[in-house]
């Protein structure tokens, strides 16, 4: 069984407020695709890893992880699309069907445990297509665009949506070739399988697999890195050009 992930991490960041793309952002000194990739490269289950970072940066980044992190799992980086459907669809036609299954996650990520990556792929093989989320804790209301609330919404049946993802890999590219040729773009890869009506399996994440989005994201990653370092064992890397 060949497994390749794909960390789709071309995104600007513009929630951030930096000039450096969201990838170069850092946690301890430490590149947050870094700290992603490591996870990917710790799970036995994961043949491959595949990053696909912002256009122009791919020397770069070839710099940072081929000499500096000895990832060995990343033997290709590619340059990502201008949306991350468009990097995710880059990955999966670079697979060219040398994969029997694909994990897609989010670069910006870099708490995901390879325990996490484990169990979503050992799901996959049951269910085809899986995702990673957390049961909604806090009251969840519908508003209108001039920010009325219209309904309440029942929390008891509602998700947040996370990333690892997992889907077999016909599956995957099947749906992303249909969503190109339409036009129809999604805030997740999920979203594309449920529209050939295949079901999708959910399983509980973690709290602190928080993607890193605004600055505020960026104060919490700090105090969760400081809080995981001595037990996780954090590998300390140098970062080139920061």
């Amino acid at each position: 069984m060949r497994v390749v992930a794909l960390i789709p991490a071309a995104g600007r960041g513009r929630r951030m407020g930096s000039e450096k793309p969201k990838a170069l952002l850092t946690l301890g000194g430490i590149p947050l695709l870094i700290h992603t990739l490591q996870k990917f490269e710790a799970c036995p289950k994961v043949s491959a890893v595949l990053p696909l970072v912002p256009e122009g940066q791919v020397s770069f980044w070839e710099e940072e992880i081929f000499r500096r992190a000895e990832l060995k799992k990343v033997s290709q980086i590619l340059a990502g699309g201008p949306e991350r459907q468009d990097s995710v669809y880059l990955g999966l036609m670079a697979i060219e069907k040398k994969a029997d299954w694909v994990i897609i996650h989010d670069g910006a990520r870099p708490f995901v445990s390879p325990e996490l990556i484990a169990r979503t792929l050992e799901e996959t093989l049951r269910h085809k297509a899986v995702v990673v989320a957390l049961p909604a804790g806090e009251t969840i209301k519908e508003v209108s665009p001039e920010r009325e609330i219209v309904r309440t919404m029942d929390r008891r049946h509602l998700w947040v949506i996370q990333t690892p993802q997992s889907f077999k890999y016909d599956l995957i590219t099947q749906a992303h070739k249909q969503a190109k040729e339409e036009g129809f773009y999604a805030t997740d890869d999920a979203s594309l399988v449920e529209r050939l009506g295949i079901a999708v399996k959910v399983i509980e994440g973690s709290r602190f697999n928080l993607k890193i989005t605004t600055p505020e994201d960026l104060v919490l990653g700090e105090a969760i890195w400081k809080y995981l370092k001595g037990s996780c064992g954090f590998k300390k890397i140098g970062t080139n050009n920061l």
